[in-house]
């Protein structure tokens, strides 16, 4: 049985490689020069929603969640702890937001 699978499998090798050699070859997107990708205007809107949209509701939200959790927390230590990542959160993504 292996020897009769041996002449079918050797003669697509044979066929893949000539109709790959055989193919002319074409231009990749990235070589055309100064041209525009497929993809550019979907990640420049994603980019202008994220820094726009996203970061001051998250910033917002995490300062708030903060605030809310250190006066519920009847001022623990795990509490201020809290509170201290919430405002380094804040302070890191003002920079991140306003460089």
């Amino acid at each position: 049985m292996k020897r009769a699978f041996r002449p079918i499998a050797s003669r697509l090798v044979t066929a893949g490689v000539t109709t790959a050699l055989l193919l002319p070859g074409s231009s990749c997107l990235a070589a055309q020069g100064a041209s525009e990708l497929p993809w550019d205007r979907t990640l420049l809107a994603l980019q202008d929603m994220l820094v726009s949209i996203v970061a001051p509701a998250a910033i917002a939200l995490a300062f708030s969640g903060a605030v809310i959790l250190y006066a519920l927390g009847g001022h623990d230590k795990q509490a201020g702890r809290l509170v201290g990542s919430g405002i380094g959160a804040v302070v890191h993504l003002l920079n991140y937001v306003l460089p």
